[in-house]
Parts: structure tokens; C-alpha cells; sequence
């Protein structure tokens, strides 16, 4: 009978150490894969799992999401890819910005979700070349901030033209975009 129950025991603790075995495996394995970002879809609600890198990783040209290569070569004939980089968009969604030459052409940033969809051409340009209702709305919205020379003409993956202006006042700091009539689109 001390056997029996002897070898009862020792079944139940080698099921209990290879089950505990098992859970640390599983989170030694999660630990691993904290990498993978997990995405909601605001949009339809849906839950995406993405292998791409998360919105706080750096990118480089070797780690760019799919087809963003193609679509500067199919698209931007004769640039080069010089950096890239996690950049969120206005509304805190991810991004990655990829900056581009070509010798004796001007250089554009290009963003591009991390699943490698096409977002939009950004370009410095003069505050002085943005259309005057955007001038207006800086000073009667902004009035207590400073905009700079320079702010980002946009132009979508829609050929709709949007202008993003950085504004300081002080030590706060302020991102906005606005459609070329005016209005602002976003603002953080």
C-alpha cells in the first residue's frame, strides 16, 4: 500500500513540475515575441497582429515594411532611400517616415503605415508659399505662437494638398495640419 501511494505521489508532483515546466516555456516565449504589436483597427473594430516592427522601434532601409522599396523606385525615379524612421501621425496612429534624394531634385519625406501602405509626400517649403487662408487661421487661432519659416506641404495618397505647421510658444509646442482652405485637420 506505501508503494501504491508512493508512486501516486511522485506521478502527481513529475505532472505538476512538467506543467509548471510548460507555463514558464510560455512566458519565456511571450517575452520573445514582445516585439509583434498588436494594432486595433479603429475603423472596423478588428484585431491585427503585426510582425512589423512597433511604433517606437527605429526603422532603417533594411527593415522597411513591404513594398515601400518598389514604391519609391516605381514612383520616385532616381531616389535613394537615405533614412527612415518610426514617426507617428498627427492623430498618434504609427508611421514610418523615410527621407529621399536625387541629385538636383528636392528631397521629400515619405510616409507609409507599418503595413507599408502609402500615407503621403511631405516637402518643406516657405511659409510665405502657403495659400493665405492657412496664414490667416495661424494668426487668428494661433496668434500666441510662432510658426517658423518653414512648414510641410502634404500632398496625400488622394493628390489632396495639406499643410503641416510646427508651432512654439515658449516651451509648449504644437503640430497642426491644414486642408489648403484653412481648416484645421488635426492638431497635437
Amino acid at each position: 500500500m506505501k508503494k501504491v501511494i508512493f508512486l501516486t505521489i511522485t506521478v502527481v508532483l513529475s505532472m505538476l513540475i512538467f506543467t509548471a515546466c510548460n507555463n514558464e516555456s510560455k512566458e519565456e516565449a511571450d517575452e520573445k515575441n514582445e516585439g509583434a504589436t498588436t494594432a486595433m483597427k479603429k475603423d472596423t473594430g478588428t484585431s491585427v497582429v503585426s510582425t512589423t516592427p512597433s511604433s517606437t522601434s527605429n526603422y532603417s532601409a533594411a527593415n522597411l515594411p513591404l513594398g515601400v522599396k518598389e514604391f519609391v523606385s516605381k514612383n520616385y525615379d532616381g531616389y535613394k532611400i537615405v533614412s527612415a524612421d518610426s514617426d507617428p501621425l498627427c492623430g498618434g496612429g504609427p508611421a514610418v517616415d523615410i527621407a529621399i534624394k536625387k541629385t538636383g531634385a528636392p528631397t521629400f519625406s515619405l510616409i507609409f503605415k507599418p503595413d507599408g501602405s502609402y500615407v503621403q509626400q511631405e516637402e518643406d517649403v516657405d511659409l510665405s508659399t502657403a495659400p493665405d487662408k492657412i496664414r490667416t487661421s495661424l494668426k487668428t487661432q494661433f496668434g500666441k505662437y510662432n510658426a517658423g519659416g518653414q512648414i510641410e506641404k502634404l500632398i496625400l495618397a488622394d493628390k489632396s494638398i495639406q499643410y503641416m505647421v510646427d508651432l512654439t510658444n515658449g516651451k509648449k509646442t504644437k503640430e497642426v495640419i491644414f486642408t489648403a482652405e484653412g481648416n484645421i485637420v488635426c492638431e497635437n
